[in-house]
């Protein structure tokens, strides 16, 4: 006996799936909101704010996340090695 074949391309495909499921679940909760439309594209420009917002602070809290760690894997590699005889 033979194992089954596996479907080239099956993870790829299972992810464009899913996308493409998220994708038109999101158009359709747009579509069916209870909001007029003028009040949806409120909310949605006062959400992109925040994320303009948060994209301007982002480089230097990786900058400080960056220099955290390395200070602590120094740290960490001080404290491992065995004292000078």
């Amino acid at each position: 006996m033979t194992p089954p074949e596996e479907p080239r391309g099956g993870g790829l495909a299972l992810l464009l799936a899913f996308v493409g499921g998220a994708l038109v679940g999101g158009a359709i909760a747009v579509l069916l909101a209870p909001r007029s439309g003028a009040e949806t594209r409120r909310s949605l420009a006062g959400a992109a704010g925040g994320t303009r917002d948060l994209a301007a602070r982002l480089p230097k809290a990786l900058r400080d996340a960056s220099r955290a760690a390395q200070a602590a894997y120094t740290a960490a590699l001080k404290d491992a090695q065995p004292p000078a005889p």
